[in-house]
């Protein structure tokens, strides 16, 4: 009996890897909800943008409906018609304006009332200024109402001799005002008769050494 050698059994078949899985679709909806978010943000920012400009908007009819303007004027008649020498402050504005200092010149020198004026330009002698009759107003620290008119000062032919009547007519002429006023806002300005506007400023600065009392 022939004896057949022993045969080893084939190598077991390694197991199979198993096959992928399949990729996940896409989730629905998700370029709809990119959208739907960037739409959201731009009306965010759009209506930020809005609310800004709209509140500077109410600003500005704000600043506007209570500003200010000082006008500075000098006459020889009387708004009757009749001989009169004045000199005027006006709030032409459309809000009252608080005059924080004011200051008048006579070619360039500070004046602190009008007998001053008169002596420095008009008279002959302190006694003739004492022969004139005036009247006057100071505005220091004042709030004036809008169209409020004041009459810094005020002369009539017969309060006055003639010689200085004549030369006030002519002098007044070079009598200069400079203010500093400011809104109920705390805006303020720098009011000058001889300029055309009024100039900006962050605060009323102090005032000269002499101040108008009228």
């Amino acid at each position: 009996m022939t004896m057949e050698p022993d045969v080893p059994p084939p190598p077991a078949t390694p197991p199979r890897a198993p096959p992928p899985a399949a990729a996940a679709p896409p989730a629905r909806g998700g370029r709809f909800e990119l959208v739907v978010g960037a739409s959201a943000i731009l009306l965010s920012v759009v209506s930020l943008f809005v609310a800004i400009s709209a509140n500077r908007t109410q600003e500005r009819m704000l600043a506007a409906s209570i500003w200010p303007s000082l006008l500075f004027n000098t006459s020889n008649t009387a708004p009757d018609g009749t001989p009169q020498l004045g000199i005027d402050l006006l709030n032409r504005g459309t809000g009252p304006a608080r005059v924080r200092w004011l200051e008048m010149y006579y070619r360039d020198a500070p004046l602190a009332d009008w007998r001053e004026l008169l002596q420095r330009c008009c008279a002959s002698s302190p006694a003739q200024v004492e022969e004139v009759y005036g009247i006057s107003s100071g505005v220091q620290n004042r709030v004036l109402g809008a169209d409020e008119w004041v009459r810094m000062l005020q002369i009539q032919p017969e309060d006055a001799p003639d010689a200085v009547w004549k030369a006030l007519d002519q002098e007044r002429q070079n009598v200069r005002m400079r203010a500093c006023y400011c809104s109920v806002l705390d805006d303020c300005w720098i009011f000058d008769s001889e300029r055309e506007d009024p100039e900006p400023v962050a605060r009323c600065p102090a005032p000269g050494p002499v101040l108008w009392r009228g």
